[in-house]
This record gives C-alpha cells, structure tokens and sequence, in this order.
C-alpha cells in the first residue's frame, strides 16, 4: 500500500518539518500550471498542489505565486523549467538541482526524479520516489540519512517500489 500525498502531508505537519502556505490558491494554481504545461496533471500532483505545501524542512516547494493584488508572481524556478525532459519541478535542494514529477508516466501516481543542474537537467539523475507521497517522506529524512550515515538502500525502509522506477535508478544504484 502506497502512502498518498495526503496522508504523508498530515504526518509531517504532525512532526512539524512540513510548512504550507497561509492562503489556499490551489485551483488557481492547478489552472495556472495546466495552461504553461498544456495538459491535464496527474492527480498526485494535483494533491500536491491542494495540500498547499510551501517547504519541507529545508527544501523550497515551487509552484505558481499567486497574489490577488498584482496576479502571477515571477519566480526563480518555473513550473516548465523540467518540461524538456517531461517532468515538473517539486522542490530545489538549494544548490541548484530539482527534485520533479514525471510527466511520461501513465500511472495516477507517477515516480519523482532527482535532475542535476550542473548537466543541463537533462535527464533524471535518480529516483527519489516511486510517487510523491513515499517521496516526502524520503525527502523529509534526507539530511537526517546523511548525517546519521545511513547504508546505501535505506529509501527502501520507506518506499519499498523506489528501486522500480521507469526512467533511472534509485540513488545507490546511480552512476
């Protein structure tokens, strides 16, 4: 059983390492990036976009800005800055790089990829998630597995399907 994007999201308020946005713009939103991506989304991302998520402990979430007085604000990362290598971006680890959605998949749950802002983003680094749902919560003990130095593999603790992602493999396996 996969962990939705909901579920993960009430578990990390709990813990409070998640941070949402104080007011909820999520149809806008989901409108907004519909219209530059020019397609339908997956529902997770859509979720994601419900859930208002704004930060989860030390990784920015991007999504459209909206502000009622002055309409679409511009951003650093927008939302198309992965849309050549069919995915969107999720979150920025602060040094560049991005952790997106993919837009391949057919699945109602697709994988999330690690792109490398030093190669262009030209193709998914690794898997980070099967979906977005065991994704957050990967990604919210990121620091903690690297400061605890946990052995390679221990995402699957967590995501039990990581290492079954379509488009690359999961960190440990990646070149």
């Amino acid at each position: 059983m996969t962990i939705t994007v909901r579920e993960a999201a009430a578990a990390l308020e709990e813990l409070g390492t998640l941070r949402r946005t104080r007011e909820d713009h999520s149809a806008k939103i989901i409108d907004r990036v519909r219209e530059l991506l020019g397609r339908e989304l997956p529902p997770d991302l859509e979720e994601f976009y419900r859930q208002r998520i704004a930060r989860l402990g030390d990784f920015d979430a991007i999504f459209p800005h909206w502000n009622p007085r002055v309409g679409w604000k511009p951003m650093a990362t927008q939302v198309t800055e992965l849309a050549h290598v069919n995915a969107v971006p999720l979150f920025n680890d602060g040094c560049g790089n991005l952790f997106g959605l993919d837009l391949l998949s057919r699945s109602t749950a697709p994988a999330v990829y690690f792109f490398d802002h030093e190669v262009g983003f030209e193709k998914p680094e690794y898997a980070a998630g099967s979906a977005l749902g065991p994704f957050l919560l990967l990604l919210s003990q990121h620091d903690q597995a690297i400061q605890e130095g946990r052995a390679p593999g221990w995402e699957l603790t967590v995501d039990p399907d990581i290492d079954k992602c379509p488009r690359a493999p999961p960190i440990w396996l990646a070149d």
